[in-house]
């Protein structure tokens, strides 16, 4: 061994086989370590760089520099080792495009080599290529491809041909690559959005527990604490401050803080509504003051010196319907990125604030404080009753409507009428109308001016007494005395009114009357469009399962009528082809309209089959006493006829008979083999075994090449589903074959399964109980 680690070159061997004898004891101790090493977490392993790996392993150094010459065209970083060991130690590092690999080496061979490559998960997967100067025999190349090879060139040979090869490895590497670096940007992607998730989740938790604990605040010192205890450790805020107008509404006053040192409170006991300070800012624009960082603090309050006291802080306006009570200041020990969902859920804190304080302030009334809390109390239950019954209602938009003006009526006034807007846009239409008097009541339309008011205003009216013009305009006569419309929106726009009108003199609606229909209208237009989406919905599936429903009658139907001419075909073919005076020419072309009618008939019984499976309730079967294994042998004879040159071999163990329909398990059968036929290398064998077991038979067909991707194995068994063929490969599937399977296997009261890998093949076992159950 050099100093370099790089393993001083020994005489080559003349072994070649996997562990041949000319492998020292040395050598293995090393192979052992490098098992053990392979098992570290791969943190060493380098970061992929733009140009694709190659690494050459040769025990003769002139034969890496022409291997390296010829490559460099390609632009490929080119790794060179002297022997197996150090071609494994680059691999604990790098990750390659390909492996050029000479067979006959010094220590380790080339196959000693790659059985060790392909042992580890990392390594498993990456394609070799075997380069030899000697004879190529069989033995050696069956080692070489069992060993994982994809290749085997033997020297000398055309620089082209080993560029064009590499090339094709090095642009799929490319593109695994591209794929890698795709799926983790979705899987990024992904986790953000779930982060967002969860952030929103725990906003909501922890606005509804704030907006609970306000509810129990009955003076301002209760809302400030409920803001410190819990709005605080919500918003991640180190300190916060509550300020109140003054009477005057000239300055701003301090009601309560926590997290400051009295120092800073002292200087901001009263702030003026002049002065140039974040919260009297937030105020005077109606609008949250967000400051991230102390640069942007500096750059937007040069005159204010905060250093010590925050890394990032905001300002909250408290209004309350525009009107201003003051503002929430919040503090930050970090600075601090102020999302949109961040902005949204301290808007809504300092909304939810400024309801408790404006409710507060209200209470604290004392010839109010009965009224407001009985009117508040009443309100509550108005708008959760109609709740209820607007959610218990959200499916049927008629009875929705219905529900809408009869809850409000029954609430708010004595007549109520909802309007929604044409299909157009142009008019507006009668949906629902209520009337606390019975059906004598006629529905309460606000004439043209009204309506324009209200429709493109989006602005509510309210007509605390009407005049009598106005009477006539609506329709209702002297009775009616007090109207409240108000818009119904979804989505920002105006969709519909909502009126309530009140008959006898003394019941004026009032401004908190106008706020609760308000409300009630919001809930209203909600649950309109859910109704109307739910309906929509409804619609989109009814729609879906009538074309699912059309497309499969219509398979059934071309089907059918495409057997009688294909017979006619068939038959007149067979009738050309019993003439003597026939040329080859003609005998061959007679023969391909056979075997294309064959083809066609096959696919329509397929048809024929899906669609009764699917329409039909199952595929009909005709059980009777079956020895499987006279149906295996003629199946398996059939098909040799047809794929000439293949070998099929069949094991049968024992007598295997039961009670099936015996030309529906050949059609299993033929299914099964004709996929693994199509599916496996022309060379190698398919296998049919039959055997016993309990009171079940099981049938199993398994072929070599390529498994089936992992991606297809859950919707295998599927309609119209299909394999992907390699090059050259043809079928005339339609992709129902293993549906059909599945279907008659079911049809026994059986099941069917698949089992495919790289390393052992794909097989097919159906089970099939012997006695009918």
């Amino acid at each position: 061994m050099s100093q370099d680690g790089i393993p001083t070159m020994v005489p080559l061997q003349r072994g070649g086989i996997p562990f041949s004898r000319g492998a020292t004891a040395a050598s293995r101790l090393a192979l052992t370590h490098l098992r053990i090493s392979d098992e570290a977490p791969h943190r060493q392993a380098k970061a992929v760089s733009e140009a694709p790996a190659v690494l050459l392993v040769d025990d003769h150094v002139s034969n890496l520099v022409s291997l390296e010459a010829i490559l460099e065209p390609l632009g490929v970083r080119m790794d060179k080792a002297c022997s197996g060991e150090q071609a494994l130690r680059f691999l604990l590092r790098e990750d390659y495009a390909v492996i050029l690999l000479d067979v006959r080496m010094a220590g380790l061979s080339g196959f000693e080599t790659a059985a060790l490559i392909k042992q580890r998960e990392r390594t498993r997967n990456v394609p070799i290529i075997f380069l030899t100067a000697y004879g190529r025999d069989d033995a050696e190349l069956v080692t070489g491809y069992a060993t994982g090879a994809v290749d085997f060139l033997q020297k000398p040979f055309p620089p082209e041909v080993l560029r064009s090869k590499v090339s094709v490895f090095v642009e799929l590497f490319r593109a695994q690559q591209q794929v890698r670096r795709q799926s983790e940007l979705l899987r990024q992607k992904e986790a953000e959005a779930r982060d967002a998730a969860l952030r929103a989740a725990g906003y909501i938790d922890r606005l509804r527990d704030f907006t609970a604990r306000l509810s129990e605040a009955a003076t301002v010192p209760q809302v400030c604490r409920a803001l410190f205890e819990q709005g605080l450790v919500a918003a991640g805020a180190k300190a916060g401050t509550v300020n109140l107008l003054d009477v005057e509404g000239e300055a701003l006053e301090v009601v309560d803080a926590i997290g400051y040192p009295e120092s800073v409170l002292s200087r901001w006991r009263r702030i003026p509504m002049t002065a140039g300070m974040p919260l009297v800012e937030s105020l005077r624009e109606q609008q949250a003051i967000w400051v991230g960082s102390p640069e942007e603090w500096s750059a937007r309050y040069p005159l204010m010196d905060t250093r010590g006291l925050h890394e990032a802080a905001l300002a909250l306006p408290l209004l309350v319907k525009g009107r201003a009570l003051g503002a929430i200041g919040l503090s930050f020990a970090r600075p601090r990125t102020f999302t949109e969902m961040d902005r949204a859920f301290f808007t809504a804190l300092a909304h939810a604030c400024a309801q408790a304080l404006d409710r507060v302030h209200l209470t604290a009334e004392e010839r109010r404080a009965h009224a407001v809390a009985r009117a508040a109390a009443a309100r509550l239950q108005m708008l959760t009753e109609a709740s209820d019954a607007f959610d218990a209602t959200n499916r049927d938009l008629s009875v929705l409507l219905d529900t809408i003006t009869r809850q409000v009526a029954y609430f708010l006034g004595d007549t109520c009428t909802l309007c929604l807007l044409s299909d157009d846009g142009t008019r507006l239409e009668v949906a629902a109308s209520h009337s606390n008097q019975g059906e004598d009541g006629a529905p309460l339309l606000p004439g043209e001016g009204l309506r324009h008011f209200v429709l493109r205003g989006g602005r509510p009216l309210l007509v605390p007494e009407l005049s009598q013009d106005q009477q006539r305009e609506l329709g209702q006569g002297e009775a009616l005395r007090s109207l409240l419309c108000v818009p119904l929106r979804t989505q920002g726009k105006v969709v519909g009114t909502l009126s309530v009108g009140r008959m006898g003199p003394g019941r004026s609606f009032t401004q908190e009357d106008q706020e609760l229909v308000e409300e009630l209208a919001a809930k209203a237009a909600l649950s309109i469009e859910n109704a109307r989406l739910f309906a929509e919905q409804q619609r989109s599936q009814e729609e879906l399962r009538r074309r699912a429903e059309f497309e499969q009658q219509l398979v059934g139907i071309v089907s059918h009528d495409l057997r009688n001419p294909l017979a006619a075909i068939s038959m007149s073919a067979g009738l050309l082809e019993k003439k003597g005076e026939l040329t080859e020419p003609q005998k061959r072309m007679v023969w391909r309209i056979g075997q294309a009618t064959e083809r066609a008939a096959r696919m329509i019984r397929d048809l024929l089959d899906f669609t009764k499976a699917r329409l039909g309730g199952g595929i009909a079967l005709h059980r009777q006493a079956t020895d499987l294994r006279e149906v295996v042998h003629q199946v398996v004879d059939e098909l040799l006829v047809a794929n000439p040159g293949r070998r099929v071999e069949v094991e049968v163990q024992g007598e295997v008979r039961g009670e099936w329909d015996s030309d529906r398990i050949a059609q299993v059968l033929t299914n099964l083999l004709g996929n693994a036929l199509a599916y496996s290398p022309a060379d190698a064998p398919v296998r049919v075994d039959t055997r016993l077991e309990g009171e079940a038979a099981l049938l199993s067909v398994f072929n070599g090449g390529d498994p089936i991707p992992r991606e297809l194995l859950p919707r295998l068994f599927e309609p119209l589903t299909r394999g992907a063929l390699k090059e050259g490969q043809s079928t005339r599937s339609i992709g129902l074959g293993l549906y059909i399977v599945q279907d008659i296997v079911r049809g026994h009261g059986g099941g069917v399964e698949v089992v495919s890998s790289e390393q052992h093949g794909t097989t097919f076992t159906v089970r099939l109980p012997r006695a009918a159950g």
